[in-house]
């Protein structure tokens, strides 16, 4: 029997600030499109939990509340949650299984009647949610949902009422001997869009009145696969009604962040993300040696670093970019090779190639249609608010018409900790709550 989820304190303002919805959802958006079919991609389902709406009212009392319930929960919904394994295509069009958890809300019977005496009938939108930048296989929404709640379904699912589509990505999971594609959107979003089509399989299988309305959100790296999801759906897939995409944190124009980052004088906070952007595309472009961009004489070992089975701070240390927590601060030139940084800023040899992969990959010019609301601390110094504020320029120079840009202040968000000292990390569950809460104002027709 799956424990009551503790939901540490970090996730708490998450549930706060959705708590106005009323937990009720919307029944009056029934779509009319018919989805294609996602037959060809659907692979298989594990089921994992099926929880009634009782026991998710009791998970949301009881998170961190001394039972007292504070918020004041009233209702909530079942939660049914299961592992979709799937077909799609790596970086090199090469056929992959890959996996993902879908968390399906279900209502009780004294919700449907009380539907039906106003006339209504309940039906279903989804958020599809891509993760931020994990290391880790066992960070992965699969390998999380097995011992514990999936976090963000809690909200999204539990409380909010909609499906959460929450894909491993290619090289975790179900595909986890493959390199992962790290910000490499092409794949990125094919990988999402086929998690999307294969659930929207399984729910249509399994008699789930889906309505084919569809949310997308995503933090940090997730920011970037949600944009690149979105500019996807919007030129090649008419199946769902991209509804709105809360791009949360995210490295839009990677050239820019390049900019701040690869500069010899330039202090990093978390190489290791920097770390990963350089091995994946070194892997997947052969035009690009890994050993002409870090310090190392061992690319075999730095590859292996980030083949799912270490952390940030292992990896860190194995780079002998670490000394006693994890969370020293490095000039660029200690990760990267000062000749390659040097021809960054000239655009010389290989790093022009590696220059031309951040154009390629970037997610900030194009002209969404859908309502997009970019979401961003103000003060993260991971991920620069400047890059969601480029974005937001750039999507309206563009000629798009509904582009919000949501700064978070530093006062909305958990004070730093001796564990947790960044405002990018802290921000995450702030952002999330003002995501959904976007979300069910569009969705009750309010936006």
């Amino acid at each position: 029997m799956l424990k009551y989820i503790k939901i540490s304190s970090k996730y708490l303002l998450v549930l706060s600030m959705v708590v106005l919805f009323s937990a009720c959802g919307s029944d009056e958006n029934e779509g009319a499109n018919s989805v294609e079919s996602g037959e060809k991609q659907f692979v298989s389902a594990t089921a994992l939990v099926d929880l009634n709406d009782s026991y998710m009212l009791d998970v949301l009392r009881n998170a961190d509340l001394n039972k007292t319930n504070a918020f004041g929960y009233e209702n909530a919904f079942g939660y049914k949650s299961v592992i979709i394994a799937y077909n799609t295509k790596g970086q090199n069009d090469e056929d992959i299984i890959a996996s993902g958890l879908l968390v399906i809300p279900t209502i009780s019977d004294r919700y449907k009647t009380s539907l039906a005496s106003v006339g209504k009938s309940y039906s279903v939108s989804m958020i599809c949610d891509n993760h931020s930048t994990i290391f880790k296989n066992d960070e992965a929404p699969t390998s999380v949902a097995q011992a514990t709640l999936y976090p963000p379904s809690v909200p999204m699912v539990g409380l909010a009422g909609f499906a959460g589509i929450y894909p491993d990505y290619i090289g975790y999971g179900a595909s986890n001997s493959v390199a992962h594609p790290y910000m490499l959107k092409e794949s990125s979003a094919e990988a999402s869009l086929d998690m999307i089509k294969a659930s929207i399989y399984y729910m249509e299988q399994n008699a789930i009145a889906v309505n084919y309305q569809l949310y997308i959100s995503g933090y940090s790296q997730g920011g970037h696969a949600a944009m690149a999801l979105a500019e996807e759906i919007e030129d090649d897939f008419d199946g769902v009604d991209l509804m709105g995409v809360a791009a949360m944190a995210g490295p839009h124009n990677l050239v820019t962040l390049a900019n701040i980052e690869l500069d010899a004088s330039h202090t990093m906070v978390y190489p290791a993300f920097l770390g990963y952007l350089a091995d994946s595309y070194s892997f997947y472009d052969d035009d690009i040696p890994l050993s002409e961009l870090v310090i190392t004489a061992d690319t075999a070992m730095y590859h292996s670093l980030f083949d799912g089975s270490n952390t940030n701070v292992e990896i860190h240390t194995a780079l002998g970019l670490t000394e006693q927590d994890g969370f020293n601060y490095y000039k660029s030139d200690e990760l990267f090779e000062p000749a390659f940084i040097s021809d960054y800023r000239n655009n010389l040899n290989t790093a022009k190639e590696f220059k031309e992969e951040l154009v390629e990959n970037s997610t900030h010019d194009w002209a969404p249609k859908t309502k997009v609301n970019l979401i961003h601390c103000e003060l993260d110094e991971i991920i620069p608010f400047s890059l969601s504020q480029e974005a937001y320029d750039k999507f309206i120079a563009n000629g798009s018409t509904d582009i919000t840009l949501t700064p978070i202040p530093n006062s909305a968000i958990p004070a730093a900790t001796a564990q947790d000292p960044f405002v990018h990390s802290r921000c995450g569950n702030t952002a999330y709550g003002v995501a959904v809460q976007w979300f069910d104002a569009i969705r009750q027709g309010n936006i």
